[in-house]
């Protein structure tokens, strides 16, 4: 997966869960790893709140309604709203698609099912506890304060060799928090309910930019589908009705 990145003074931690999700779908799908946007979402998914919070199934499904799955690429969107301010939705024909989903998965909330999906799978979208989130520096965590799901994050690995079994976790708060943008977390307790909101989104095989669904080159398919959706004028936000 790409390195951890930081949300800031925005409540966009589900934007930054939902974007790791499908930047590691899309690499474990063949077709590399590349930087997605997060600002796409906080700026333009009207499902979804912003800085004011947002799920993750949301935003996979407004990418599906509204995008034909397309998610831009983090160098042709970056993230603006590290400040807490949202700005109005990008329409412009220089942003880049960088991946494309074509559904998504809701996943038993049973650590051991995650465990064997994420094995199969790769990295799952999910919500945490995070109020003893605030003081982590390092180590595994065992219990957790609090009883509320307030936080998206990434589950992106697991380990059972030796002392207590943890959850790897990627955050959203920068590489100079815990263990480099990481938290572990000891599994089988559902320590800070991270078992409660598991999702993912599903990663076609066969389409990448630049290629058809058959392999051959063809750098207009995407050019095409962009300009599909630039052309669409509404008032507030990416509003493609399928």
């Amino acid at each position: 997966e790409t390195p951890a990145k930081n949300q800031g003074a925005c409540g966009s931690c589900w934007a930054f869960s939902a974007v790791g999700n499908i930047e590691s779908q899309w690499a474990r799908a063949g077709h590399g790893l590349v930087s997605l946007s997060e600002q796409q979402l906080v700026s333009c998914d009207d499902k979804d709140n912003g800085c004011n919070g947002g799920l993750m199934l949301q935003a996979f499904e407004w990418l599906l309604r509204h995008m034909y799955g397309i998610v831009f690429t983090e160098k042709s969107y970056p993230y603006t709203s590290g400040n807490g301010d949202v700005a109005e939705c990008l329409n412009s024909s220089k942003l880049v698609p960088g991946a494309q989903i074509d559904g998504y998965v809701m996943i038993p909330s049973n650590e051991t099912v995650m465990a064997a999906w994420l094995a199969e799978n790769g990295p799952i979208a999910i919500a945490v506890d995070a109020s003893s989130f605030m003081s982590y520096q390092s180590g595994v965590l065992t219990s957790c304060a609090g009883d509320a799901l307030n936080h998206g994050v990434l589950l992106v690995g697991y380990n059972k060799i030796g002392g207590v079994p943890y959850w790897v976790i990627k955050n959203s708060w920068g590489e100079d928090w815990g263990e480099k943008g990481y938290v572990r977390v000891a599994m089988g307790l559902n320590a800070c309910l991270l078992s409660e909101y598991p999702v993912s989104a599903h990663v076609p095989q066969s389409l990448t930019p630049g290629s058809t669904a058959s392999g051959n080159s063809c750098e207009a398919c995407w050019t095409v589908m962009l300009h599909r959706i630039l052309s669409v004028s509404k008032p507030k936000g990416w509003f493609l009705e399928r």
